[in-house]
């Protein structure tokens, strides 16, 4: 009896502890419980790797505009646009000559005062004048050997400045060639050149034909007054076979006179001008 028991209580124990063993279908999802406290702060991070360039941004919008700057220096004197002068009968003088000079274009009634530029540093004033209501003027300069401070700094053959400067700010300016020294020849004639002076009135005009000179040789027309006076007459240069004809004019009065042709390579000639009443 006891043993039956026993093998009873065995199999009631097996049968419990399979039963226990066996696992049971899944139950359903329990609801959201309530949310938890916050954590503590964690400790600090490694530094992560530098990221790619970002996107260009769009233009800003203009800022405001800057203070007012200071004001600068005064500038020059523009040329007057249609102020213009320019030297009567020649462009090339002695220093022993007067040099006339009309002028126009500038402001009425303006006073001129008229420069020669011997250099960047060295100008002296020649001659003033007084502007017509139609703003033209005409004057004279003295001979440029009365003038010491730039007489002894002309360079032989050279080519100079003369300034026109306007009392109201008209400016102009020609260019002119200056021979310190009176042409004459040591000698007249060279055997190949010659040279024909046609016969004037006096403040008339005249023609000069040359030949025999050497080819695009550049020479001067002048008329000695007297011994110690030469008057340029005009200046250019001979064309392919070594000829010229130059036309001038002639203020001078009636008599006879000699005009010489001097070439720069050294061709030289002579010819008597005859000024009268009758051509």
């Amino acid at each position: 009896m006891i043993k039956a028991k026993t093998i009873i209580f065995f199999v009631l124990l097996f049968s419990l502890t399979i039963s226990c063993t066996v696992e049971g279908e899944v139950g359903p999802k329990g609801q959201i419980g309530e949310k938890g406290q916050i954590g503590k702060q964690g400790e600090k991070g490694y530094q992560g790797e530098k990221g790619d360039p970002g996107v260009p941004g769009i233009q800003g919008v203009s800022g405001p505009p800057g203070p007012l700057g200071n004001t600068g220096p005064k500038g020059e004197d523009a040329p007057q646009p249609q102020a213009t002068i320019i030297t009567i009968n020649n462009t090339v003088f002695t220093i022993q000559e007067e040099i006339e000079i009309w002028g126009s274009g500038f402001k009425p009634e303006e006073t001129i005062t008229l420069y020669i530029k011997i250099s960047d540093t060295l100008e002296s004033i020649i001659a003033t004048a007084l502007t017509t209501k139609s703003g033209s003027f005409t004057t004279k300069t003295k001979p440029l050997f009365n003038n010491s401070k730039i007489s002894s700094q002309i360079v032989n053959q050279s080519i100079y400045t003369i300034l026109a400067k306007g009392s109201k700010n008209s400016k102009s300016s020609t260019a002119i060639q200056i021979i310190p020294k009176q042409i004459i020849p040591k000698h007249l004639i060279s055997p190949d050149a010659n040279l024909i002076v046609a016969a004037a009135v006096p403040n008339g005009s005249t023609v000069a034909y040359g030949s025999g000179f050497n080819p695009s040789e550049n020479f001067i027309l002048a008329i000695i007054l007297n011994s110690n006076t030469t008057k340029i007459l005009g200046s250019g240069t001979t064309n392919n076979s070594g000829a010229f004809k130059l036309e001038s004019t002639i203020d001078l009065g009636t008599g006879i006179y000699t005009v010489i042709a001097e070439g720069k390579q050294g061709s030289s000639a002579s010819a008597p001008l005859l000024v009268s009443l009758y051509k």
